[in-house]
């Protein structure tokens, strides 16, 4: 059985199909999708999504470009209002830093401020992090390093870096999460680090409805095709698919406390 730990069933391309995608995926042996926030307005969507579906569970977070009009203290204030909604929240985030934000939502000493309040709050309600890294490894892991202990664990979601970078990150304590990146072209360097990483310390996602499989570029992504991760996980490290679902599965269940 598999687990996309990152997909955003909330999004507008899913309206009026929420139900035939978590049905499509079931189909794929996809038994868990774990559905991720990204701003105030989403939080409320993915809250009422995975109540409403018993495999279905959530997360909530401020997107570097989300929300950039509503004060530190306000996005807080709502995140604490939402935790209050449901339990099958499992982490905050998606957060982090983002290169590109910079140049039309926040600066990266916003984005800094924004990172490091869902950490603590994330700490503070006993929660993994869901990660959001473009381009800003060095600043990322500045900020996990000064929070970094036995009680603050998560994931760098949509990893695309090296291996020396992935190190760094494993070292923290934090996992690591493949999508169909690895089956794009000249992403070399991300293969060694699906190579190298522990099977321990790895998960899968589609950040459906992004970041389809290479074959249907330009196509909509959906949580289904984590089977194709999987798959390309499995060939890369000489696994058998059982093994990589099974070690994905596990994985997962861990960090966000699912089983």
């Amino acid at each position: 059985m598999l687990i996309d730990s990152h997909c955003h069933l909330s999004h507008e391309k899913y309206n009026e199909n929420v139900d035939i995608v978590i049905k499509e995926a079931r189909d794929f042996g996809v038994g868990k999708l774990i559905s991720i926030g990204t701003s105030r307005s989403e939080n409320e969507k993915v809250i009422s999504i995975s109540d409403s579906y018993p495999q279905v569970f959530c997360t909530i977070g401020i997107h570097p470009y989300e929300d950039t009009t509503v004060p530190l203290n306000e996005l807080q204030i709502s995140l604490d209002e939402n935790l209050k909604k449901s339990n099958k929240i499992v982490a905050i985030g998606e957060c982090g830093m983002d290169v590109l934000a910079e140049k039309t939502s926040r600066n990266l000493h916003e984005q800094m401020d924004l990172f490091e309040m869902q950490i603590i709050f994330a700490k503070n309600n006993k929660l993994p992090i869901i990660v959001h890294d473009r381009k800003c490894d060095d600043l990322v892991l500045k900020v996990l390093k000064k929070y970094s202990n036995t009680d603050f664990k998560g994931v760098v979601h949509c990893f695309d870096s090296d291996w020396e970078f992935a190190k760094k990150i494993l070292d923290i304590g934090f996992y690591i999460s493949f999508t169909n990146l690895i089956g794009y072209p000249k992403k070399d360097s991300l293969l060694e680090v699906v190579k190298n990483v522990p099977d321990d310390r790895f998960l899968l996602e589609t950040d459906a409805p992004y970041l389809p499989p290479q074959t249907m570029r330009g196509e909509i992504n959906y949580p289904k095709y984590v089977k194709i991760v999987a798959e390309k996980v499995a060939q890369i490290k000489q696994k058998t698919f059982v093994e990589i679902s099974t070690l994905s599965y596990d994985n997962t269940c861990s960090l966000f406390n699912l089983c």
